[in-house]
């Protein structure tokens, strides 16, 4: 009997040595903007880039499991700046699922997102968001990041 309880214990200890020996997953973001609208000056590097009403941005990012472990359900929100609209159906990456926000993060849908209103009977109404009141947009990653391993998203906003 006293056997078998050292086989039970050195299996136990066995199995907790392998399930923390999983690791850590670690997210790290990397966010890169591009003009999408640029002079040949600009592409040139002969004047620095400027922004103005109308040009068009592309934010490019890459999520990036630079942990041990496996990240499982990456969630990505990334906040627009400021004096920047949404460009509809220009969010983009693979096996993610896509929501945006109209209310500063606290609550995310799919497009088009909708927000509440009052009217003028005192009952709630429900309207289509224009793509200026996007505030965030959030990638849902529906496969796991291995350590090491990226994944790229993306989406463009026109200056206001």
């Amino acid at each position: 009997m006293r056997a078998r309880n050292i086989k039970v214990i050195i299996l136990f200890i066995l199995a907790a040595s392998m399930l923390f020996a999983q690791g850590v997953p670690k997210l790290e973001l990397t966010v890169i903007d591009e003009k999408i609208n640029m002079s040949q000056a600009e592409k040139e590097g002969r004047v620095a880039i400027t922004y103005k009403p109308g040009d068009v941005i592309r934010y490019t990012i890459i999520a990036t499991n630079t942990g041990d472990g496996i990240l499982t359900s990456p969630l990505i929100t990334d906040p627009l700046p400021q004096g920047v609209a949404y460009l509809p159906n220009t969010a983009d990456g693979l096996n993610t699922v896509i929501t945006y926000s109209v209310n500063n993060g606290q609550l995310f849908q799919a497009w088009p997102p909708t927000y509440r209103v009052l009217n003028e009977n005192g009952e709630y109404e429900e309207k289509l968001a224009s793509p200026d009141m996007v505030t965030h947009v959030r990638w849902e990653l529906t496969r796991s990041l291995e350590p090491n391993e990226s994944h790229q998203m993306g989406f463009e906003v026109i200056v206001k």
